[in-house]
């Protein structure tokens, strides 16, 4: 199964999930960019009038893959605008993908909430769409508290105490793997 992981990170937290998934799977993989640099401020606008920023083109065509899948964070319940403007510009050109988002946690109707979002996005849904949580990392006195969880810097070697949701993602995909080694810097 020719595989592409398709990421955008803000804070490089899903950027080390995404480079995890890529070592695992030996695939290729595309990192989103913003034509201009991001901020918080730029984020909140973006939310706020739900504006989709201008992102660099990518030097990958969907339609050679038959997975995809997207690594991106998630924004006041939202998926991150860069990666919804991906989405809205390729959706003809997916074919079969899942959603995978490393973001703050303790929300358990956003999951059905992103889905929903998703497959107004791409005309379809995912084939599956896993959340881990950064909450899930924290100390107690730390959990369920946004700057805590916004602030988080994700460790690589971190990365495996989500192995049994990254396995489930990919056995209901498709791919025949067992997660092993050492999470990539």
């Amino acid at each position: 199964m020719k595989t592409l992981v398709v990421y955008y990170s803000h804070t490089e937290n899903n950027a080390k999930l995404a480079n995890y998934l890529q070592q695992q799977l030996h695939c290729d993989i595309v990192k989103i960019e913003t034509v201009r640099k991001r901020n918080g401020f730029s984020i909140f606008l973006d939310l706020m009038f739900s504006r989709n920023p201008e992102i660099k083109p990518v030097p990958y065509y969907l339609r050679d893959y038959d997975h995809i899948i997207f690594v991106a964070p998630i924004w006041a319940g939202k998926v991150a605008m860069p990666m919804k403007t991906f989405l809205l510009q390729e959706k003809e050109n997916i074919r079969q993908y899942s959603f995978l988002t490393l973001c703050g946690g303790g929300n358990p109707d956003q999951k059905t909430k992103i889905g929903k979002e998703m497959l107004a996005l791409t005309g379809k849904a995912p084939d599956k769409l896993i959340e881990l949580w950064i909450n899930d990392l924290l100390p107690a006195e730390e959990k369920n508290t946004i700057r805590d969880t916004t602030r988080y810097k994700v460790a690589p070697t971190e990365l495996r105490q989500f192995n049994r949701q990254i396995s489930e993602l990919m056995s209901t995909a498709g791919f025949a793997f067992t997660l092993s080694g050492e999470p990539v810097a």
